[in-house]
């Protein structure tokens, strides 16, 4: 498995509740986002089936990992997978691992859809330990970046090109997306509206609140 890894500073704002209750009908896009935020699956998932073809799309990029097969396992991990979770609650302490089920901590999240994608880790133990820890057990180059500006932020991962990365802050740990339009943070998170989200980097307040980054690109 290649990996590239990429450490950064962010920052932005979540405004809206978990099952996206208090938007406007005119502020819904079709992908479900209000306010550039998803705290809502944006369809009808059934995790088991799409942890099977995530499954079976990881298991050919493991025997093929042309180009194509890596886009199309990491674009089915961020547009399928993990969708699925967005809306289930946040807990310091929760564990859930089925989505809409329980609760989930930031560390979990990550973990558990790591290995429902298909990678072999140990998911209560990367879970517990510090987001910096998470990130450098799972891969092998990082950066940091400490006391930089959101938008320096953003930029450095629009230049790092499309992919799926997992992103380490002071208290806290999720996924920045770059698919090519936009930078996302995707993340189960403490602030309002609590819940596993998709939002736009440049707008998280979590990602602002952080003074330090730590970015692992996953080249798989």
């Amino acid at each position: 498995m290649r990996i590239l890894l990429t450490y950064l500073i962010l920052l932005s704002p979540a405004l809206i509740s978990c099952k996206g209750k208090s938007a406007s009908s005119e502020s819904i896009k079709k992908d479900g986002a209000i306010n550039g935020v998803t705290a809502s699956p944006p369809f009808e998932c059934n995790y088991v089936n799409q942890k099977k073809r995530c499954q079976e799309l990881f298991s050919t990029h493991k025997k093929d990992s042309s180009r194509e097969n890596k886009l199309r396992l990491i674009n089915f991990i961020s547009d399928s997978l993990l969708p699925c979770w967005y809306g289930t609650p946040w807990d310091f302490n929760g564990t859930t691992q089925i989505p809409q089920e329980g609760k989930i901590a930031c560390g979990y999240f990550v973990t558990t859809t790591l290995r429902d994608a298909g990678l072999t880790i140990d998911r209560i133990k990367l879970a517990q330990c510090a987001s910096e820890q998470l990130v450098k057990t799972t891969f092998t180059e990082i950066r940091r970046y400490s006391n930089k500006p959101l938008n320096h932020f953003v930029e450095e991962i629009r230049k790092s090109g499309l992919g799926l990365y997992i992103v380490g802050l002071d208290n806290h740990t999720g996924f920045i997306l770059n698919d090519g339009k936009e930078v996302y943070f995707i993340h189960s998170g403490v602030i309002t509206p609590r819940c596993a989200l998709k939002e736009r980097a440049i707008e998280s307040k979590t990602l602002r609140s952080s003074n330090y980054r730590v970015v692992g690109k996953i080249i798989l």
